[in-house]
């Protein structure tokens, strides 16, 4: 008795779905529902039929904001819209869901059910017609081969410039750098977006700017799935998870850094995407500019930097190395002098040439004395380079410098200028009994 109860429960629900045969010759299956939405289809794949992939297309008769489109492995699928994170939902087509489409698309994988059974499930609140197709293929395919508005790659539209969209079938305004945009809403939503693609290294500055006293909602996207401001009541339950909402008015402009807020399903393109919507009828204009920051040109002006410090550094160096060596070369001539003239003084008295003491003592006159007790036992004569020490009488020019009356002496028949600071020593003698001496 439990088998046949169980026979007929079999039958029952055999009855109420839908075989979808694919086949090694048959790949394509389509069909038209003109009565319920809610079918459930049962993929039903020939042992010799050996493709990778089976794309499931639904086109609506009309507009349903309650349809949506699952599928299951090994059991029919459960019509729960629990999402905890958009990016990761599995079994259902969450873009025709919450973009509130017409047509919805899933891409199923041999390897995901290898073996078991598929089921493929449609649910609305509303009675709808639709059309549904199964193709079997090699390849990845795009949800409606991307609108012919950009190329599919690895299942994945990558959109022509100005769209935006999962199978890009929104048009958005490019934001460029460096170029301000104006946004005339005119009660209308508008979409934007930037391309991180062609701002590689590159940090990002947006600001935008409005001249609305009453406001501009600016929504930044969180995901590939497009969030419709008009669609309050599908959207507001996943508003955290769709976007991150933000309020522009004249008084009050935003600027922000721009990062990477896709989700992971976005591998082939990078893109940022913002919604516009104004607050009142009366048209609003949104001025939008952005400047980009190349970091590997601050890598290069630091680097550039660090260079200019290095070389004047260096030049620094380099010229206060040839002052030194300049002081160096003067003072050792300075000394060559002073020993030259010592030697020439040393020769002078040596061999008994120098003045006779009578004007030795005229020009003793002219040079004060003084005492040795008033000097350092340290300091040395600049002519001799011997200590004051050495020979007690010591005599001072007028402009105050020290010697030994036999040094100073002898220098003064031959340099009438201070061998120090070589200043005008002023003496005064007679220089006819000069001349008669000579």
């Amino acid at each position: 008795m439990w088998f046949i109860l169980q026979m007929l429960q079999f039958q029952i629900t055999f009855s109420l779905e839908t075989i979808i045969e694919i086949s090694e010759n048959a790949k394509f299956w389509s069909d038209v529902q003109l009565s319920s939405p809610n079918n459930t289809y049962l993929l039903n794949i020939a042992n010799k039929a050996n493709f990778p992939y089976y794309a499931i297309n639904v086109e609506l008769h009309k507009q349903d904001d309650t349809f949506s489109l699952h599928y299951g492995i090994g059991k029919p699928p459960k019509f729960s819209l629990s999402l905890s994170e958009i990016s990761e939902v599995q079994g259902f087509d969450i873009y025709g869901y919450l973009e509130n489409r017409f047509t919805h698309f899933i891409l199923l994988s041999s390897e995901d059910f290898q073996s078991r059974q598929v089921y493929i499930s449609t649910s609305s609140e509303w009675t709808q017609n639709y059309n549904i197709s199964v193709t079997a293929t090699n390849n990845k395919l795009c949800p409606n081969n991307c609108n012919n508005q950009g190329s599919c790659q690895d299942g994945k539209c990558l959109c022509n410039k100005y769209y935006i969209g999962n199978d890009c079938h929104q048009k958005a305004i490019y934001i460029q750098q460096n170029k301000e945009i104006i946004l005339s809403l005119e009660n209308t939503v508008k979409y934007a977006y930037v391309d991180l693609e062609e701002s590689e290294n590159e940090s990002m500055s947006l600001i935008v700017k409005t001249n609305s006293s009453e406001g501009v909602d600016l929504y930044i996207m969180k995901t590939r799935v497009l969030y419709i401001p008009a669609l309050e009541d599908l959207n507001r339950k996943y508003y955290d998870l769709l976007v991150e909402g933000n309020e522009i008015t004249s008084s009050s402009p935003i600027e922000f850094e721009l990062k990477d807020r896709n989700d992971n399903s976005t591998l082939i393109q990078s893109r940022i995407r913002f919604i516009f919507k104004q607050k009142s009828l009366v048209e609003q204009d949104v001025h939008i500019s952005m400047d980009l920051i190349n970091q590997n040109t601050q890598n290069t002006i630091s680097t550039t930097t660090v260079i200019i410090i290095v070389a004047s550094i260096a030049g620094i160096i380099m010229i206060l190395s040839i002052l030194f060596a300049i002081g160096k070369y003067f003072r050792n001539k300075k000394i060559k002098e002073a020993i030259s003239a010592l030697a020439m003084v040393r020769q002078m008295q040596h061999e008994k040439k120098y003045i006779a003491k009578s004007f030795d003592d005229e020009i003793l006159q002219q040079l004060p004395q003084i005492e040795s007790d008033q000097i350092k036992n340290t300091d040395i004569c600049p002519i001799c380079l011997d200590l004051y020490t050495s020979k007690p009488d010591l005599r001072s020019t007028k402009c105050k410098h020290l010697f030994h009356k036999e040094c100073l002496l002898a220098w003064i028949y031959i340099n009438k200028n201070c061998p120090t600071c070589r200043a005008d020593l002023k003496i005064h003698m007679n220089l006819q009994r000069n001349q008669q001496q000579q």
